[in-house]
C-alpha cells in the first residue's frame, strides 16, 4: 500500500498514517463553518466520492441491495451474505457507475442491526480510512470483521488506527481532551464527558482509545476475561470437553494497549497475564453487588505461575464490568515514589 501511495520510509504504517492526516488536511482546506466530527465527515465524503449508508434492519438490506442491482452494482446482490457474520461490521464498494464528472463512486454499508449499532461511530470511519488509502481500483469489497479468536489481518489493524487518528481529528479533538484532562489522570467520567462534547454518536470504547492513545502520560487500556493460557487452549482443542476436567479458565488480560508514553517508560501488562486475586479487577469480578471500582495496587503483586512478576511500581486502577466482561484503566499512582523498571524477558516477549 505505501508503495502503491508513492509513499518511502522505513515504516510504512507510519507512512500511511501520515499521509492520511496530511490528506484530510487537504480535503478540509478552506472550508468554514467546521463545529463538530459530523461536519468534517460530511466533507471528507463528498470530496471522496463516497455515500455511506446505515442498515438498521433487514428491510433496509434488502431495500439498498436491490437498489444498487437495478442501478448496475450487480455485485451488492450479495451485499446480505457480506454482513451475514456476527463480526461483519461493514463494507464499502468500488461502484459500476462514474458520477457527472466523470469519476468512480464509492458506497459504504454500516451494519447497525442489533449489538452492531455499539461499533457504528468507528465502522464509518473505519472504511472511510479504506477510501482515503486507495491506491487502485478495488478488486472486492472490503469488509470490516472483529474477532476474538482470530486476529484481524494487517490491513483491516491499520485501517482501524487510521480510523482511530482521523474520526477524531486532532485539531479538534486535542484542545477537548486537554482542557478535560488538565493534571488530572484519565477516568472513565472524562472520557464520557469529552465523549458527550466531541460526539455522543461515538461510542465511549472508541473514544476511551482516542483519550488514552492521546494522552502524554503513561496509561494502559485493559480488557479482562475468563481465558485460558495458550496451552490449555491447545488441551481443549485436541481434546475437546473432556479436558475441562483438567484445566478451569482463570481471570486474563485478554487485551491490553498502552499508549506510547506507557511504552517509552515501559509500563507493560502483558496479554494472557494472570490478575491476581489480590486485584481491584479480581475483587470487582466476584463482586456480585458492584459493576464499578477503583484504587491503587502495585504491579508487582501481579505474579504469575512462574513466580515472576510486573515492574515495582504504584498504579491507580479503574475497573468497569460489562457483564463477564472487565474493561480496566491503569495510570502511574500520583505517589508513586519508584520508577519504572524493565519487565523481566519472558514478560517482555510474551507482550511483544
Amino acid at each position: 500500500m505505501a508503495a502503491g501511495l508513492h509513499l518511502s520510509g522505513e515504516d510504512s504504517a507510519q507512512a500511511i498514517l501520515e499521509y492520511c492526516r496530511k490528506r484530510v488536511a487537504a480535503l478540509l482546506k478552506g472550508v468554514k463553518d467546521l463545529r463538530s466530527i459530523t461536519d468534517i465527515e460530511r466533507v471528507i465524503c463528498d470530496k471522496l466520492n463516497l455515500v455511506i449508508h446505515e442498515i438498521w434492519n433487514d428491510e433496509e438490506l434488502e431495500r439498498f441491495s436491490r437498489q444498487y442491482v437495478a442501478e448496475g452494482d450487480a455485485k451488492l446482490a450479495a451485499l446480505d451474505m457480506e454482513l451475514e457474520r456476527e463480526d461483519s461490521f461493514g463494507v464499502i464498494y468500488e461502484r459500476n457507475v462514474l458520477n457527472e464528472s466523470g469519476e468512480l463512486q464509492y458506497v459504504a454499508f454500516v451494519d447497525c442491526r442489533g449489538k452492531k449499532e455499539q461499533r457504528r461511530f468507528f465502522t464509518r470511519w473505519h472504511e472511510i480510512a479504506h477510501r482515503l488509502t486507495a491506491y487502485q481500483q478495488f478488486e472486492m469489497p472490503f469488509f470490516r470483521v472483529i474477532s476474538d479468536d482470530v486476529e484481524k489481518e494487517p490491513l483491516e489493524q491499520l485501517m482501524d488506527k487510521i480510523a482511530g487518528e482521523v474520526g477524531f481529528w486532532d485539531p479538534m479533538f486535542r484542545p477537548l481532551l486537554n482542557r478535560e484532562l488538565g493534571k488530572a489522570p484519565l477516568t472513565f467520567e472524562v472520557v464520557e464527558n469529552i465523549r458527550t462534547q466531541f460526539c455522543f454518536d461515538a461510542s465511549f470504547r472508541a473514544t476511551l482509545n482516542a483519550c488514552a492513545g492521546r494522552s502524554s502520560k503513561p496509561v494502559v487500556i485493559l480488557d479482562i476475561e475468563l481465558a485460558y493460557k495458550n496451552n490449555e487452549r491447545e488441551l481443549l482443542n485436541r481434546l475437546g470437553e473432556r479436558a475441562k476436567q483438567f484445566v478451569k479458565p482463570s481471570l486474563r488480560v485478554v487485551q491490553s494497549m498502552p499508549n506510547q508514553a506507557a511504552r517509552d517508560g515501559r509500563l507493560y501488562i502483558h496479554k494472557k497475564r494472570r490478575i491476581p486475586p489480590c486485584s481491584i479487577i479480581a475483587k470487582l469480578h466476584s463482586s456480585k453487588d458492584s459493576d464499578f471500582a477503583e484504587g491503587q495496587e502495585n504491579l508487582s503483586t501481579w505474579i504469575d505461575s512462574e513466580g515472576k512478576s510486573l515492574a515495582d511500581v504504584e498504579v491507580y486502577v479503574q475497573a468497569r464490568k460489562f457483564n463477564e466482561h472487565i474493561v480496566a484503566i491503569v495510570t502511574i499512582a500520583d505517589n508513586a515514589q519508584t520508577s519504572l523498571q524493565s519487565p523481566t524477558p519472558s514478560a517482555l516477549e510474551s507482550y511483544t
